[in-house]
């Protein structure tokens, strides 16, 4: 009877042990849908509270700009110029982030675009200033074509594509577009020459500088138009979250987190004009002069001491859709002594402006020894 009751009574506790781990994994379970139902309520009251409804308004304005239009009145120029009317009338009284300026904008092209697919794909944005776009190639006919693809869904005056000694045939295979500017040079310029002469054909506010290897969405590359437009004189492709580790990192990230750190700009990290896409004001490329895009590294270095705005606004993963060349890869590649001399040119010249020990506020050995000695 004892052992009875002793079986009994430990099948029962084990029936009571499994049945709180249920009743335990119910409550999480529980709690875990609350937290995402919770979250999710959250979000959909913050989005309707927020943009929701300037979405549903952005549509109807766009149904609205085209009603009456014949097909070969509508176009992308003409949605431009309704959208900046629309966008001015109606949300202009706040600052926006560009997520919800993208969605905005796109309800408005689905709106006006009433089935044309070419319309439809269109990305209007709330730009006062004119934009311009270079693209600097060499032997990218692969890849060309649709890298200017992306950038005629959006509304730039000008494409400034400077062919940097192509002998693919890229300047014969470049689709034909009214807003083409063409620059050939058969003999092969410096690494980024192109982007100088690009900047110094514009005349435009806003200067979009993208190279013709990579083929980045239209969506990513509006975020630098607009980080311009509201404010930024330089607008940096933030590639911060696309870096491996602080020990894994290439000596040309250190070097570029060392410029930021010696300038008083350590938010930067490793951010800097090296990396496109990046967008320039106008104001920044008077001040800076065309030449000094030359060396990336220096112009971003002079941009930070002659007090222009500079912002991380947008990331673009380049470093994962970088074209593999034999000249950037490798731990002693030339691409990458290139951009560490271009560093260290930096460095020198802004050390004319603050002295060697630039924005460190140490002091340096000889005042050190004289405070020691008590002089």
């Amino acid at each position: 009877m004892r052992m009875g009751r002793m079986r009994a009574t430990g099948k029962g506790k084990a029936r009571r042990v499994n049945i709180a781990k249920r009743n335990r994994r119910k409550g999480y379970i529980a709690r875990r849908k609350k937290v995402f139902h919770d979250a999710n309520a959250t979000r959909a009251e913050a989005r309707s509270s927020g943009t929701d409804w300037l979405e549903r308004l952005a549509l109807q304005g766009g149904r609205k700009a085209a009603a009456g239009k014949s097909e070969s009145e509508r176009s992308c120029e003409h949605m431009q110029q309704c959208f900046n009317s629309w966008y001015l009338a109606h949300a202009a009284g706040t600052r926006r982030g560009y997520s919800p300026i993208l969605r905005i904008s796109t309800a408005f092209a689905h709106g006006y675009a009433a089935g044309d697919n070419l319309l439809r794909h269109y990305i209007p944005l709330p730009l006062r200033r004119t934009t311009a776009a270079v693209v600097v190639a060499s032997n990218e006919r692969r890849t060309l074509n649709a890298v200017l693809a992306q950038l005629m869904r959006l509304p730039f005056g000008e494409i400034v594509v400077v062919l940097n000694g192509c002998s693919d045939g890229s300047f014969t295979a470049m689709e034909h577009d009214p807003r083409l500017i063409k620059l050939n040079y058969p003999e092969r310029l410096g690494h980024d020459v192109g982007r100088a002469l690009g900047a110094a054909v514009t005349i435009k506010d806003t200067v979009l500088f993208v190279d013709g290897d990579m083929a980045l969405p239209a969506e990513d590359l509006g975020a630098f138009l607009v980080a311009v437009e509201q404010g930024s004189d330089v607008a940096l492709n933030d590639i911060t979250p696309f870096l491996p580790s602080f020990a894994k990192q290439d000596s040309v990230t250190y070097s570029k987190m060392f410029l930021n750190m010696s300038l008083g700009r350590t938010d930067l990290l490793a951010n800097s004009l090296t990396a496109v896409p990046h967008a320039l004001s106008r104001r920044a490329i008077d001040a800076l002069g065309h030449a000094s895009l030359i060396i990336p590294p220096k112009a971003h270095a002079l941009a930070l001491v002659r007090g222009l705005t500079v912002t991380a606004p947008y990331s673009v993963n380049v470093v994962k859709n970088n074209r593999i060349r034999s000249t950037n890869t490798g731990s002693a590649n030339s691409v990458a002594g290139l951009i560490l001399g271009d560093h260290i040119e930096a460095l020198a010249e802004v050390m004319k402006i603050y002295g060697p020990r630039l924005k460190f506020t140490r002091m340096t050995r000889s005042k050190l020894a004289k405070v020691r000695n008590g002089r």
